[in-house]
């Protein structure tokens, strides 16, 4: 009964995130950049080793970088320690109109980053509500049609690339602002 439920309050919840979400956005230049939030849905150990990577990097470079990943399936969960210092989020911490429930990740949805990245190859209805309800003032991702109101630069990325590919491409971009 719940999933179904969800199923017409979340796209319902997202359209009313759009509305009132008034963050200002703006995008400031990667090197006067102090705070970013990377955004991801797990796909395994693979994907969380290469989005560390990535964080490192940024890291090196002086930024306060922070990581929050969704998690779909049991399967898709990390080992062990692999996410540490990252924040993980399920689809029942988020309400029957998509609020979320969890307090620490409502407290980083709601600080104000410099940048969001958001470094998945495909879009659903959880990184939509995040996005949406994110005051990040530069939100970041792939060109996904349709979803144009939710990001302040898209990548275009070929369907046949990995997300390797895609992480190469959003710190290029990225790094050019």
């Amino acid at each position: 009964m719940m999933n179904f439920l969800k199923k017409y309050g979340l796209p319902y919840g997202l359209k009313l995130s759009v509305k009132k979400n008034l963050t200002k956005r703006q995008s400031s230049r990667y090197a006067d950049a102090r705070s970013i939030l990377m955004f991801f849905t797990s796909e395994g150990n693979q994907k969380i080793a290469m989005i560390k990577g990535l964080q490192n990097k940024m890291e090196k470079e002086g930024k306060s970088v922070k990581c929050l990943y969704l998690v779909l399936r049991d399967d898709d969960k990390p080992d062990v320690h692999m996410d540490d210092g990252m924040e993980r989020l399920v689809p029942d911490d988020f309400s029957l109109f998509g609020e979320v429930e969890k307090t620490g990740i409502k407290k980083m949805i709601n600080e104000e980053f410099d940048y969001l990245i958001h470094a998945d190859m495909e879009s659903n209805i959880y990184t939509d509500l995040i996005m949406s309800k994110c005051k990040a003032k530069c939100r970041i991702g792939r060109y996904f049609e349709g979803h144009e109101n939710q990001y302040d630069m898209m990548v275009s990325i070929p369907d046949d690339k990995k997300i390797n590919f895609l992480l190469d491409q959003l710190y290029l971009y990225t790094t050019a602002l």
